[in-house]
């Protein structure tokens, strides 16, 4: 599962507890929220990137690329979200997977790395409203894929999050993977996400 966990937390939030409700300064992969993707990557590797967009708003719009495509020092996949006509592609919203079952980690690994993480993560972000969430996962209507997830509020309205999903074997079988995500999200995509995305 790569060099990941070891020096997660270091690698993606390398800050001090005076500057934890800014969002900018947490990286993940070396991008932050405020950045242009043109930044690090081509338009052709943007061009690579596989787009999604929200069913009820065509306001943003999120890249994913993969590995093998793209060679990522701790993630399996990254998670981009811009406004969907931004030529500069102006990053709003950052997250890194690390899939559990494509080298056959079991989902208890990344339930037990997830709360060290979060256990790391609470003390740097001191100011921060946690929440934490465990119940089926609201992309299954079947009820049978299951996440595990803290979020962290910041006052600035940013938010972050550590999660895992364990997804059925009938999502499986569809292609869908195991996996921990952590996200940094800016107040303006966060309120997009709960507001207006769904």
């Amino acid at each position: 599962m790569k060099k990941l966990l070891g020096i997660l937390v270091l690698g993606l939030f390398l800050i001090t507890p005076s500057w934890a409700d800014d969002i900018r300064d947490f990286q993940i992969e070396g991008m932050s929220i405020g950045d242009s993707l043109l930044d690090h990557f081509s338009k052709k590797e943007i061009e690579k990137g596989k787009i999604k967009t929200y069913p009820k708003s065509k306001e943003f719009s999120t890249f994913r690329f993969w590995e093998p495509t793209f060679d990522f020092e701790m993630y399996d996949s990254i998670s981009v979200s811009f406004k969907t006509n931004d030529k500069n592609y102006q990053i709003f919203g950052l997250s890194g997977a690390v899939f559990y079952d494509l080298d056959e980690k079991n989902i208890e690994d990344c339930y037990k790395k997830k709360d060290e993480i979060v256990k790391e993560l609470s003390a740097i972000f001191e100011t921060a409203e946690i929440r934490n969430y465990k119940g089926s996962h609201p992309g299954d209507k079947s009820g049978k894929s299951k996440t595990v997830t803290t979020y962290f509020e910041f006052k600035s309205g940013a938010s972050s999050k550590v999660g895992c999903v364990d997804y059925s074997n009938e999502k499986e079988k569809d292609g869908f993977s195991d996996h921990m995500q952590i996200s940094v999200y800016s107040k303006e995509f966060s309120d997009f996400l709960r507001d207006e995305a769904y």
